[in-house]
């Protein structure tokens, strides 16, 4: 195992109810040698009488006015230790072996600079996939479907923090563009083994089409030229943008400017999923 202390930042907004268990699944990892930065994001809520139950040395809390996950992971990387870093969600659980898998990852593959592993998704209490979909272990592209990477599975080189911050400008999708970023410059690896329990929770931010507009129409203006060379990112991206028409209507809005991204995303996409209908239904 490579020796190097691993900083985990774990971001908190009114998240009382689960904070103590995300929390406790860092420090009872088997891989010991980390430090666990929790930073409170001007919580209103018991999140900080729950966190003081915790008695471990490696744990500090970081108090600050509400400014959003992406300010709040930018602040816990300026305060790490760490010659790795790592994120986790208030509302999620690592299994007891990820870091030591990921850190072993790191031994075996020494060019590599982030190693990320699937989440497996819960809703309510029915498992549901493991998440990316389209990606197997192995090394990750910038070509490839990007979708689904959670930033609560992710640990990486320090270097790679000091250089590619998260955007607080996204109001959804910052892993995706963070990650996107990070792959035009350095080596990802994909563990092809789900060490996160991700729980979708009903005030899941994906919920909200107006933040999935408002992130595309950002993600698109920066990184439009790679539509070709990124294609199934771009189409997974379209498609998203028609499921945002849908949510849209059911709530009365105009459903067009999401229909007019989805085509600048993937010009063609009626034409790809018609074809994709009518091939499965042969």
């Amino acid at each position: 195992m490579p020796n190097g202390l691993v900083s985990v930042i774990l971001p908190s907004f009114n998240r009382a109810g689960t904070i103590l268990a995300a929390a406790q699944s860092v420090l009872d990892q088997s891989y010991r040698e980390l430090e666990l930065i929790v930073v409170d994001d001007g919580s209103s809520d018991e999140t900080q009488q729950r966190l003081s139950e915790l008695h471990d040395s490696r744990l500090r809390v970081l108090y600050q006015q509400n400014q959003g996950a992406c300010v709040a992971r930018n602040r816990g990387i300026a305060e790490a230790n760490g010659d790795f870093i790592a994120f986790h969600d208030s509302d999620d659980l690592w299994r007891r072996e990820k870091l030591r898998h990921q850190m072993a990852a790191f031994q075996a593959r020494p060019e590599t600079d982030l190693v990320f592993c699937k989440l497996q998704g819960h809703a309510g209490e029915r498992e549901t996939m493991a998440y990316p979909r389209h990606i197997q272990g192995g090394p990750v592209r910038l070509e490839d479907d990007l979708f689904g990477i959670g930033t609560q599975t992710i640990l990486a080189r320090r270097i790679v923090l000091e250089q590619e911050r998260f955007d607080p400008e996204m109001p959804r999708y910052q892993d995706l563009e963070w990650l996107f970023r990070v792959l035009m410059r350095f080596q990802v690896y994909c563990l092809d083994e789900p060490l996160v329990d991700y729980y979708i929770g009903a005030d899941s931010i994906s919920r909200d089409p107006e933040k999935l507009y408002k992130a595309l129409s950002l993600f698109f203006a920066r990184y439009g030229s790679c539509r070709q060379r990124c294609a199934p990112l771009f189409l997974h991206a379209g498609k998203n943008l028609l499921e945002g028409a849908l949510e849209a209507e059911r709530r009365g809005q105009a459903p067009g400017k999401y229909l007019r991204l989805a085509w600048k995303m993937y010009p063609g996409i009626g034409s790809f999923l018609r074809a994709k209908k009518a091939a499965k239904g042969r």
